[in-house]
């Protein structure tokens, strides 16, 4: 199943890992993974789910050739969000995997692909291989390397490694946004996109639009392009319960005028 739900900064979600079982397989990483939407989707046999958890041993996946193959002979540009259940940086990926994922990529040029980790150190390393064996000094174009940030901790964390891999387009996606990041001014020269929500689903943490709001105005001030996602089933503001009929908080027409912003980079 390529598409599972629709993510308003993407086109399409590709899924080119799965469990040889059926569904999908991630190990939760940080905080921001303790309500991992897409371990609650794999527990659940509408979408083909296997219902084992985000965690322990890996069960035997397999890697979708047939769908990296296709990339290359799709006409429609479109955003290709790549793996949304799982993280393909993931230590217990196999690095031909990722290096066969980026080939596939890289002769698709008018496909963008958005790849987001938790796991920027392995991403960077595993990229500066695959960019070392084609002889090249930068990726395509049309590949975003992206890192999730959901506190100030992981941002400084791995905003550092996302920083030196040689793209054209690097983003963040702040999602759930766990807490005030505070002044991120000196990050922002090294990224081209930042995505930024609360979080969703049952039990969320609160989001205060005030955090959102601050992440907006710094994006702004630098003229880094921002994503208002959505601003989360819990979210807060002033210190009071901030309703929204949408149950994500994703409705854009619902949100405060000043974070009604959707940016891309590049008109992209």
């Amino acid at each position: 199943m390529s598409s599972i739900i629709q993510i308003s900064w993407t086109d399409q979600t590709d899924n080119i890992i799965r469990a040889k079982g059926g569904g999908w397989w991630c190990h939760k990483k940080s905080e921001g993974c303790a309500n991992c939407y897409a371990d609650k989707l794999n527990k659940n046999s509408f979408f083909g789910g296997n219902k084992q958890p985000y965690s322990g041993r890996p069960p035997e996946l397999v890697l979708d050739t047939e769908a990296i193959r296709k990339w290359g002979f799709q006409r429609k540009p479109k955003k290709h969000f790549v793996s949304s259940m799982t993280d393909v940086f993931g230590e217990w990926v196999p690095r031909f995997w990722q290096h066969e994922m980026l080939g596939g990529m890289f002769v698709a040029p008018n496909q963008i692909f958005q790849i987001l980790t938790k796991r920027p150190e392995i991403m960077l390393s595993s990229m500066d291989e695959w960019l070392s064996c084609h002889g090249l000094d930068k990726l395509p174009l049309n590949i975003w390397p992206g890192t999730s940030i959901e506190n100030r901790r992981t941002l400084e964390e791995r905003s550092q490694f996302l920083a030196q891999i040689p793209a054209l387009t690097r983003f963040w996606s702040v999602e759930p946004l766990l807490e005030d990041l505070g002044d991120i001014t000196q990050y922002l020269n090294d990224v081209q996109l930042v995505i930024v929500g609360g979080e969703s689903g049952p039990n969320s943490r609160p989001c205060h639009i005030e955090w959102i709001n601050s992440i907006v105005q710094q994006c702004q001030q630098s003229k880094t392009p921002v994503f208002v996602k959505q601003l989360g089933a819990n979210a807060k503001f002033g210190g009071q319960q901030f309703k929204t009929r949408d149950k994500k908080g994703g409705d854009i027409e619902e949100f405060p005028l000043h974070l009604k912003v959707r940016q891309f980079p590049f008109d992209a």
